[in-house]
């Protein structure tokens, strides 16, 4: 999920003036970060804490994109 989000996040900065591709890659972000915190939360992994840092990192930078998108609408 992460792979297509930033293939479709290369799409977004390729093609700027097309927005549904920013669109559809900051929901894939939103969507697989919180699907990795989810897993962490059930199994942890040993890496526990740095796979929970980068999937709030992830989270929140394509929260803060979605504001900015929404704010340029």
């Amino acid at each position: 999920m992460l792979m297509l989000a930033i293939a479709m996040l290369g799409m977004a900065t390729i093609v700027p003036d097309r927005p549904p591709y920013l669109v559809l890659g900051l929901s894939l972000v939103v969507g697989a970060s919180i699907s990795i915190l989810v897993r962490e939360a059930i199994a942890p992994s040993p890496q526990n804490r740095i796979t929970q840092l980068i999937a709030l990192l992830l989270l929140f930078i394509s929260l803060y994109g979605f504001a900015d998108l929404l704010q340029t609408f």
